[in-house]
């Protein structure tokens, strides 16, 4: 099932050790199994244990010797999680744990933390995310018993998204983008049944406890994958917009200017695209199809970040907002304010109306070209 190098098995020997002395089990679990079972390399280790797993770190911290080196980075005791660098290697603990959704599209409570691990994976989002295998040490080699209860390596094999029951995208709406970024970051596609779950969900979507922060930080995740530009586009077109509102305040023929603006302004496409779908601009549009001087489009624009002329851009196609920041942004008058006070102009007004005068002399002769 693993592959593991010489440098990972002596770390994964030593915990699945560590875990059987202990009478505690030890797992992979999640995004790790199902990157491994996809033929993906690993990126992240996470190891799932059923009991504390911050009381298994210290214990393995506290038999560091000339093969193993466990520096504890941080625990969170409210989720009695645990991030580790052991060996050079950065690897995370969490303990088993179940959760209840008091209203749809909130936080989940945690509660029976160290429970069986068939418990944990009954909280998970899809079934190719609720798998786990358990380290085990034979004769000092690692073997794995694979725990499945909702057949997710089944899933994996067609690509497909399937959740655990029918009120799992009522509990938690950005379930359906984290399957939008599934489908377009691996592949996966939603099975037929969640095609049907998601659609009636978004006939009426419930957003009493909704946390737009969560929607926020999961788009910005879907986005700054390769394909932004389509994952932006299914939404619209799949109306998964009205996890979060009626009527959307984007449009699909934005996507390409989106993603051509953020090469433009040197800004990250997840956080230009999150920007025309929370936050469209309003202080340009004076300006558009205006015959506007330099010097009027610098004074327009000065005050703008990177991310603003992105979105300048995107949205109203504003070739305005790519002038200013190419030619006219870093433009300073030939004449600084100490000389111009040695020609006898005062400090105050006087001296400012004068460099705003070089500034606009200066500005106005850049050519478009």
């Amino acid at each position: 099932m693993f592959n593991f190098n010489k440098e990972f098995e002596t770390i994964f020997k030593i915990v699945a050790q560590n875990a059987d002395k202990l009478g505690i089990s030890a797992y992979f679990v999640g995004g790790m199994l199902r990157d491994q079972l996809m033929g993906i390399k690993i990126k992240d280790i996470d190891i799932l244990i059923e009991g504390s797993a911050i009381d298994f770190v210290q214990n393995l911290a506290s038999l560091s010797s000339s093969e193993l080196n466990v520096d504890i980075k941080s625990v969170h005791d409210a989720f009695n999680t645990a991030k580790t660098v052991i060996n050079g290697i950065e690897i995370d603990f969490a303990s088993t744990r179940e959760e209840d959704y008091p209203k749809s599209g909130c936080l989940p409570v945690v509660k029976n933390i160290g429970c069986p691990v068939e418990c944990d994976l009954k909280r998970r989002d899809f079934t190719v995310n609720a798998i786990a295998a358990r380290l085990l040490l034979d004769k000092n080699e690692l073997k794995y018993e694979l725990i499945d209860p909702f057949n997710g390596s089944e899933d994996i094999k067609p690509r497909t998204l399937r959740v655990l029951h029918e009120k799992s995208y009522i509990d938690d709406p950005t379930r359906i983008l984290r399957g939008v970024d599934f489908k377009y970051r691996f592949n996966f596609n939603f099975g037929e049944a969640d095609k049907f779950l998601i659609k009636e969900y978004l006939k009426s979507p419930d957003r009493e406890g909704l946390s737009i922060d969560r929607v926020k930080l999961t788009l910005k995740k879907l986005f700054s994958n390769v394909n932004a530009k389509e994952s932006y586009k299914y939404i619209l077109e799949n109306e998964i917009y009205k996890i979060w509102s009626d009527t959307p305040a984007f449009k699909a023929d934005w996507a390409q200017r989106l993603y051509d603006s953020s090469k433009i302004f040197n800004t990250a496409k997840e956080d230009v695209f999150l920007k025309a779908i929370f936050e469209c601009p309003d202080k340009a549009v004076n300006l558009q199809g205006v015959n506007s001087s330099n010097y009027e489009i610098y004074k327009l624009y000065k005050n703008f970040k990177n991310i603003d002329l992105a979105s300048q851009y995107a949205v109203y196609n504003d070739c305005d907002a790519v002038f200013y920041y190419k030619k006219l942004k870093d433009i300073k008058p030939d004449i600084t304010g100490d000389e111009l006070i040695k020609q006898g102009f005062k400090q105050g007004k006087e001296l400012g109306d004068e460099l705003s005068r070089c500034l606009e002399i200066k500005l106005n002769s850049i050519s478009r070209d």
